[in-house]
């Protein structure tokens, strides 16, 4: 039997509300919702013996990765997710301590520093310092200098059970979590014995120790090089000898692993056309601009994060012009409007004019939206961002967003519909809602139609719910907890006699759920 701690319970909420289950989906309201019922969640959860929990049902959609690249994103069911982080919290020491030392400045990707607010990884070392290092490393090789570039084709979703099994076995002495862990791999992905759930932090330490073993025996066969993730970055003195590296890779790779490089991403070049390329590119030092400059503004203004909010009107003058620098808008003009916009500066832009509500890109954005498609996430965070709005103009762009939904380059991809829907569900300020129903009706997609279900809740559209009681079962288990959530719309009255019909009948999380739509109605 195996059960969870207490603190790495409550580490596993931490992590959820203050880091994000994903960072590709929507925070689910279920984790506000676990928090309000905590004591009782967290008390069931402590006797689960969790080599015996059966899996709830995940969700998958497909995300684009770039313009006209896609690949398969992954949701847990929140109770499963606080199981799956809690357990690999757990042995989250024994992952990194079996991984080649920080100090060796060999691998940069995540880290493990755990805090009790839920961080796993350290914020000190990531990809910049992969960048930096690569610096460093072309300035140790004062004469010939010979870079290949590789990275893992599909390395989530093609990474082999058995494997990572091993890897863990070498790695901690705690075999009841592994066991737990592989059985919840099991669960999710049925009869397929490859792929971790994509999009979320507990699967990067599972993926980093499958790799460990690569790293070890590229160390032991004299392979100078670096790793980010399924990035690698090798150091050769001769351009052949740089080749024999990257092949050894590959066969290590598919030795142990049965993985592969991406062909098109793998190359062999002198230090000069790596560092353009890689290290000196326009958009590097732009992005490098565009961080200082920022950054300096944030020392200015004395905020602790990148990311508050930020009122112009309120700076003195000096701290307008170094707004005013940064020259955001045109900047986003300029780089939307080029053939192939660089999706980071794109990105960056939207972001810090989120930050200060201003909404003069909101016509750029709509124009250029089949160039940025990528940044999607990103341009409706930004609407959501635009506090200065009036009642009419956030009527008109909630409007414009819903028409999107009919025949636009974002209307195929549920995983774009769902991101537009997400803006509906927590107040009703973008209005248009005497459309909710009808999207409803016609959307197939079950991650949509819980966006929708909530809407409909927060737009007070009660008949919608007054039968559903009879139904609520015949819901998924995801859009089942909306109509949950959603139906404390209604009356008073109606509401407590809905909730206590079906009572006896709800999980842990349902019942989570409705106590907290109870003390937090939508009807408020």
């Amino acid at each position: 039997m195996l059960t969870l701690q207490e603190g790495s319970l409550n580490w596993a909420l931490n992590h959820a509300l203050n880091v994000g289950d994903t960072d590709v989906f929507p925070a689910p309201f279920e984790y506000e919702a676990i928090r309000h019922d905590w004591d009782a969640v967290r008390s069931e959860l402590a006797e689960v013996n969790v080599l015996e929990w059966a899996t709830r049902p995940a969700r998958a959609l497909l995300s684009p990765k770039a313009k006209y690249g896609f690949r398969v994103i992954t949701q847990l069911d929140p109770i499963d997710f606080l199981i799956y982080s809690s357990l690999v919290y757990e042995i989250s020491g024994d992952l990194e301590a079996r991984r080649l030392p920080i100090a060796d400045e060999v691998v940069f990707s995540y880290r493990v520093d755990t805090n009790q607010d839920g961080q796993l990884y350290s914020p000190e070392v990531g990809y910049r310092s992969f960048l930096s290092r690569c610096r460093e490393k072309l300035r140790q090789y004062t004469d010939n200098c010979f870079v290949a570039t590789a990275d893992i084709s599909d390395f989530y979703s093609r990474i082999y059970h058995h494997r990572l099994e091993n890897a863990l076995r070498a790695a901690t002495p705690r075999t009841s979590h592994v066991n737990a862990i592989m059985g919840l791999l099991s669960g999710w992905n049925g009869t397929e014995t490859f792929g971790i759930p994509v999009g979320c932090a507990a699967s990067r330490v599972l993926a980093e120790i499958t790799l460990s073993d690569v790293d070890e025996a590229l160390l032991a066969n004299g392979v100078d090089f670096i790793r980010f993730n399924d990035d690698y970055r090798i150091f050769a003195t001769s351009q052949a000898q740089a080749y024999q590296h990257v092949a050894f890779l590959a066969e290590t790779l598919f030795r142990n692993h049965g993985l592969s490089l991406q062909p098109q991403k793998t190359s062999v070049q002198d230090a000069p056309s790596f560092r353009d390329q890689y290290l000196a590119t326009p958009l590097d030092r732009e992005m490098d601009s565009l961080h200082e400059r920022f950054q300096e503004l944030i020392e200015e203004l004395g905020l602790e994060s990148w990311y508050e909010e930020i009122d112009y009107d309120d700076l003195t003058e000096e701290q307008q012009e170094l707004v005013d620098a940064l020259n955001l808008v045109e900047l986003f003009r300029d780089e939307a409007s080029s053939d192939e916009p660089d999706i980071p500066v794109i990105r960056f832009c939207l972001r810090r004019l989120g930050q200060l509500g201003d909404a003069s890109a909101v016509d750029d954005v709509f124009e250029s939206l089949e160039s940025i498609t990528p940044a999607f996430v990103d341009v409706i965070e930004y609407i959501s961002n635009l506090r200065y709005l009036n009642i009419t103009s956030r009527s008109e762009l909630g409007g414009r967003l819903l028409d999107l939904l009919d025949d636009s380059i974002v209307s195929e991809l549920a995983y774009h519909r769902m991101w537009i829907m997400n803006l509906f569900t927590s107040s009703r300020e973008w209005d248009n809602e005497n459309r909710f129903v009808n999207l409803y009706n016609r959307e197939n997609d079950q991650a949509c139609k819980r966006k929708l279900i909530l809407a409909m809740g927060r737009s007070q559209q009660t008949h919608w719910f007054q039968s559903q009681w009879r139904t609520l079962f015949e819901h998924p288990h995801w859009q089942r907890r909306a109509v949950l959530a959603a139906a404390s719309c209604m009356p008073a009255d109606a509401r407590r006699h809905w909730y206590r019909s079906v009572e006896p009948q709800l999980d842990v999380l349902e019942r989570a759920v409705m106590r907290w739509a109870r003390s937090n109605p939508f009807s408020g």
